[in-house]
């Protein structure tokens, strides 16, 4: 593998994501790296915000957006400062379309020499091996990906194996 200067870490920020990223930001510090980190808002959450609106509650996608925006902007600084990751050396990129089209499309655009991602999205379903945005990047990605597995892959492993 070539040396490492640009990581990319999507997040889909739920419970797996404070993992994800602070794999990527180590493996970001180690290296020197720049670190990348991309939020895509699913155009089919907008869709379903869109048909609310259109059923006459007071709501809209601009705003839907923007509050999402925001909520993620400040999760993403805390876990920024639980990792010591300089501001400096962090970007920002949110998307709005289907994930995986758009974490492709930055993979492309951004050229990143590793991607690191969890195994597991907004689902979070236990007994799936990878869900199905992860696979997807996986079988498509130009970048080599590393796999982030949580604490609870290893407790599962030992109760199957009774270990």
């Amino acid at each position: 593998m070539d040396v490492i200067k640009k990581v990319l870490v999507p997040l889909a920020f739920t419970v797996y994501s404070q993992g994800v990223f602070e794999c990527a930001a180590q493996v970001a510090l180690t290296n020197d790296a720049a670190l990348i980190v991309l939020s895509v808002i699913n155009s089919r959450d907008i869709d379903s915000v869109e048909t609310i609106v259109a059923l006459g509650y007071d709501v809209d996608a601009e705003h839907y957006v923007e509050a999402i925006r925001k909520e993620r902007k400040e999760k993403l600084n805390h876990m920024a400062e639980a990792a010591n990751i300089d501001k400096g050396r962090l970007k920002i990129l949110f998307k709005i379309g289907k994930p995986v089209d758009e974490i492709l499309k930055v993979l492309l655009k951004e050229a990143p020499d590793l991607v690191v991602m969890g195994t597991k999205g907004r689902s979070s379903l236990q007994n799936s091996i990878m869900g199905s945005v992860a696979e997807k990047v996986f079988k498509k990605s130009p970048a080599n990906i590393l796999s982030y597995r949580g604490k609870d892959v290893k407790k599962i492993l030992e109760k199957r194996i009774h270990f």
